[in-house]
């Protein structure tokens, strides 16, 4: 007995057919998890929360970080360095900074 060639065309489309599935399987988790790395680029809300809680409060010292201020209700704030004075005339300079409004300098 012969099969038929209608269950032998029928064996092959479906197989063409979960081999076309598959394969279609396969690149949408690729295309995903290219998609996620592309979108690690750029800040997610949850990163750009974070780096607002680590900014630098105003008045608080930013000598060490200076582009770290915090941004205020219209326009962020400015690293004001100064030198602190001195009470003993031997003493090195020391320089101190702290977040201000940039139109108080």
């Amino acid at each position: 007995m012969s099969p038929c060639p209608q269950q032998a065309t029928m064996k092959v489309i479906l197989c063409l057919a979960l081999f076309a599935f598959s394969l279609s399987y396969a690149l949408n988790i690729e295309e995903k998890a290219a998609f996620d790395n592309l979108l690690e680029g750029f800040g997610s809300p949850n990163e750009e929360e974070a780096r607002q809680k680590q900014c630098i409060l105003r008045t608080h010292e930013c000598t060490n970080n200076r582009h770290g201020c915090c941004r205020g209700e219209y326009m962020k704030d400015d690293c004001t360095c100064f030198y602190a004075e001195k009470t003993d005339p031997k003493a090195k300079d020391v320089e101190v900074c702290s977040c201000q409004q940039p139109w108080l300098k």
